[in-house]
């Protein structure tokens, strides 16, 4: 299913659980895990740095981000450094970048069609830290394979939900949530948003060429990002697997709205899918 998993590391809560989450996923499928650390270039540029000392009060002088970049460039090589140990404890294959950029960019630009994204939905800021909320939502919208979004609470998985309306990222949804049953042993739920009855037996007949059996179908009216986050919420999921930032009419179901209202408004686990063809 997945050739790697690479992972944005910053230190934050949310990136050790992405961490835990990436090791777990690479040494069920034995594939090497990629630890990525970015310093942002824009905390180097010494026009916001001395907009900055002024907010945060110490003293800017004239090729202050020699030092900066300095203090990123430790920080870095530390927590890759702890992350590569605890990879090889615990029987991983791992392997560290260490680059400067954008952020989101640099972690786009390393994973191909084939991997998988982990990253933490909520980085550190300014100089302590590299990925941002911002940039976690451009991963998501710019990455041309999924992207496993963890946010700081980490929890037992038991219970998933796929989203699915028969496009093509909702079809690969399901793919990835009946392959990675086999990492989590969780409950699979499927919800559709749907007009009618007929339209919910359709939905689930779709569903089941691609998980056969062992999930729970749930056809429902409704707005489809308020009825995943409601279901979601009164149902304890903890992961909620989907596609993200499709094409089409404003209303429909997974356009860039709807992802970007899921990410604002759930706090847990996300596993965002696209297809190539629906990149935009």
């Amino acid at each position: 299913m997945f050739k790697r998993v690479v992972v944005g590391i910053d230190g934050s809560p949310a990136s050790l659980i992405a961490v835990k989450h990436a090791f777990k996923i690479g040494k069920h499928f034995n594939i090497p895990v990629v630890g990525m650390f970015v310093i942002d270039e824009r905390l180097l540029d010494e026009s916001f740095l001395l907009e900055l000392s002024s907010i945060l009060g110490f003293t800017f002088y004239p090729g202050i981000s020699a030092r900066v970049k300095e203090f990123l460039e430790e920080q870095g090589d530390l927590l890759l450094k702890t992350f590569a140990e605890e990879g090889r404890k615990s029987g991983v294959k791992v392997s560290i970048v260490q680059v400067q950029g954008i952020p989101w960019k640099e972690i786009v630009n390393e994973a191909d069609e084939e991997d998988l994204i982990v990253i933490g939905k909520k980085g550190k800021k300014l100089i302590k830290g590299v990925l941002v909320s911002s940039n976690a939502e451009n991963i998501v919208r710019n990455a041309l394979c999924p992207v496993f979004m963890l946010p700081d609470n980490d929890r037992d998985v038991k219970k998933v939900c796929v989203a699915y309306d028969g496009r093509e990222n909702s079809k690969k949804a399901l793919e990835i949530a009946n392959v990675l049953k086999d990492v989590y042993n969780y409950e699979i739920n499927v919800v559709s948003v749907i007009e009618n009855l007929e339209e919910a037996k359709e939905r689930e007949k779709e569903v089941k060429t691609v998980l056969k059996e062992g999930f729970r179908f749930h056809g429902i009216k409704g707005i489809p990002e308020e009825v995943l986050v409601d279901f979601c919420k009164k149902n304890s999921i903890d992961i909620l697997i989907m596609g993200a930032y499709g094409k089409g009419p404003v209303r429909e179901f997974f356009l860039g709205s709807v992802t970007t209202y899921i990410i604002h408004n759930l706090d847990l686990p996300l596993l965002l899918i696209r297809t190539t063809h629906e990149k935009g």
